[in-house]
């Protein structure tokens, strides 16, 4: 095994770490969650991480795995900063829009859902360059 092979390894198990953790908090979420606010988008919430492991786990061509990780986070992000936004409208305290997706941004499972995509994105670069 090359350095390079080894790099997209530990690269490619970094990324199945993070959607590993990113799928059990969706599980938490979708145990703990109230869905009566706003049905759609709290589904969205709990499935949108849960569906990070399974998609690494079972899509067998790296891009595209590597490319639905990336929706998802996207999608993630999206859907929760939608609910932060509806949370801190109805208290009265929200800034922006940008600030709200900002400090969405920061938190833990975005950033894991993020990062399980740009693990997944490296260690497919790093195996390319192996075999080139």
């Amino acid at each position: 095994m090359k350095i390079l092979g080894a790099g997209g390894l530990a690269l490619s198990t970094l990324a199945g770490v993070l959607s590993a953790a990113v799928t059990l908090y969706g599980m938490y979420s979708a145990y703990s969650v109230d869905f009566r606010m706003n049905a759609v988008l709290t589904s969205l919430y709990c499935l949108l991480p849960i569906l990070s492991f399974p998609v690494f786990l079972l899509v067998r061509q790296p891009r595209r795995s590597s490319v639905l990780l990336a929706i998802l986070a996207i999608a993630y992000l999206a859907v929760y900063s939608m609910l932060n936004w509806r949370t801190c409208s109805e208290l009265g305290y929200c800034g922006s829009v940008i600030s709200t997706v900002l400090e969405t941004l920061s938190t833990f499972p975005v950033l894991a859902c993020f990062g399980a995509a740009i693990f997944s994105f490296a260690a497919l670069l790093v195996d390319r360059r192996a075999t080139a």
